[in-house]
């Protein structure tokens, strides 16, 4: 049997995870990026629980761990700066990859040939400068806005992103001697919506500024909307301006330091497709593209979690003789999101009474909120967070198929 041929759009997380397992079966993959370059710059993401296994397997702990924020731990402050609750931090190979990357490049169009009836049938996909290529298997790891996923499912589809309310937004400003190497989060009192600052540090000449919303802003929406940098840096700068703490200092960097034209914001949204979704004959939706929850903090776990799945049960069914190729992709497909829908999707819906709490929006209820987290962090109740009973006894899939690069 030949090698897979495989088309993979999108270079975050999933994608890239996805590239490396598949090169152990010798498969001929293609990553595309729309952005120009690599990204060398952006916000501090987590791993947790299994997204540890993960990375220990993939042979990338020792980079990961040398690149690690080395935060002492989490702490609220009120709007004159004064510290209301504190959490200290807990702290706790090589192969050969037969992978093409290619930045600035997107996919105009893709068909495939009738899966059922044509066993030996393509992807056909045709790039943005009009080239067309053939893939036995293309997979979409293009993020909560996917592209790709909107081709799969027909013009007609719905479209399954489901708002949770709100706006997240990160930038970058110079560093002052006296921010904290704490990740440090402050509530805002407004009448409108609900609204937090936060700062982190990943290096001394720079200070990340993180800002969520919650609620309804229709300046902002439109700014969103828009793309526009300069209408974003100042609905942002409306809604921040004036609010206490260090609120004036953030919102003057983020209109005049150059250091801010990193700004990125998204809303809080969900992306709820129907059981049986996350794959359509050959082509098939990893990572935020299949189950994004906005900012839930699990985004990069899921995205090297799932990424190892399709891989592992695509591989298992390319080892049987009597399997053809698309049968396989389509197996390994449907079996992938059996496995794993349930996992990345526990923590989807949420409560609106938890909503409501952790995202207070009078003083009173901030009030309240720094009171609750004194206690917590007292009686050190952060270390009884973390997943819901069954995400946590769930045990990463094992494939021997992937475990060895085959030359």
């Amino acid at each position: 049997m030949a090698p897979l041929k495989v088309l993979i759009i999108g270079g975050g997380v999933a994608g890239p995870a996805l590239a490396h397992w598949l090169s152990h079966i010798q498969a001929n993959i293609t990553l595309i990026e729309r952005s120009p370059s690599m990204r060398a710059s952006g916000q501090q993401v987590d791993l947790r629980g299994q997204g540890v296994a993960m990375m220990k397997k993939m042979g990338i702990e020792e980079a990961v761990r040398a690149a690690s924020v080395q935060e002492s731990g989490t702490q609220l402050v009120d709007i004159h700066g004064r510290t209301k609750a504190f959490f200290p931090a807990v702290k706790s190979g090589k192969n050969r990859q037969n992978v093409k990357h290619l930045f600035n490049t997107t996919v105009e169009s893709l068909t495939q040939d009738e899966f059922e009836s044509n066993p030996n049938g393509k992807v056909h996909v045709r790039f943005q400068d009009g080239r067309q290529e053939d893939f036995d298997l293309v997979v979409g790891a293009d993020g909560t806005g996917s592209k790709t996923r909107k081709m799969m499912l027909g013009p007609d589809a719905p479209d399954p992103r489901h708002s949770k309310g709100g706006y997240i937004g990160f930038f970058s400003i110079p560093a002052n001697p006296q921010d904290s190497d704490r990740f440090t989060m402050c509530f805002l009192p407004g009448p409108r919506v609900s609204r937090m600052i936060g700062t982190r540090k990943n290096c001394p000449e720079l200070t990340q500024i993180y800002m969520i919303m919650r609620g309804k802003d229709k300046v902002l929406e439109a700014a969103h909307k828009s793309g526009s940098l300069a209408e974003l840096k100042k609905a942002w700068g409306d809604l921040y301006q004036g609010g206490g703490w260090e609120c004036d200092r953030f919102m003057e960097a983020l209109g005049q330091s150059p250091e801010a034209d990193d700004l990125y914001c998204t809303p809080f949204v969900e992306v709820q497709l129907p059981t049986g979704s996350w794959s359509k004959g050959r082509v098939v939706l990893i990572g935020d593209a299949a189950h994004s929850g906005t900012a839930d903090g699990y985004g990069s776990t899921w995205g090297l979690v799932g990424a190892y799945i399709l891989a592992g049960e695509i591989a298992t069914r390319l080892g049987k003789d009597e399997l053809p190729m698309t049968a396989a992709v389509v197996e390994g497909a449907d079996s992938y999101e059996e496995i794993f829908r349930p996992i990345a999707t526990a923590n989807h819906g949420g409560s609106e009474w938890f909503e409501n709490i952790s995202n207070p929006r009078s003083s009173f209820g901030i009030g309240v909120f720094y009171a609750f987290a004194r206690v917590a962090a007292y009686f050190r109740l952060d270390q009884m967070a973390g997943f819901d009973g069954k995400t946590a006894k769930w045990q990463l899939p094992e494939y021997p198929e992937l475990e060895i690069e085959q030359h």
